[in-house]
């Protein structure tokens, strides 16, 4: 059965490790900041395109986050790839 990974869905794992790898509370993420006004470095961005990368079978590089600079740009983007690819999260 595949399923088709929500904008919603992606914006919550998002979200997740966004503070995870911020070292902040889920709640101090906003989805309307830009990664920089997070904190989100060049090497934290790596390590979150890697993720997204491996969590929903993506090829992406860090410019995308840089070209999608918000949780709810990035996410929408991310469902816009994952549904083009017809994959589903591991």
């Amino acid at each position: 059965m595949t399923t088709l990974v929500s904008a919603d869905s992606i914006r919550d794992e998002l979200r997740t490790h966004l503070a995870a790898i911020l070292y902040c509370e889920i709640e101090e993420i906003d989805d309307d900041a830009t990664f920089a006004e997070l904190g989100l470095d060049s090497v934290l961005g790596v390590e979150l395109v890697s993720l997204l990368n491996t969590k929903y079978g993506l090829e992406e590089m860090l410019d995308t986050v840089y070209a999608h600079p918000t949780v709810n740009e990035l996410s929408t983007y991310v469902s816009s790839q994952v549904a083009a690819l017809g994959a589903t999260a591991k």
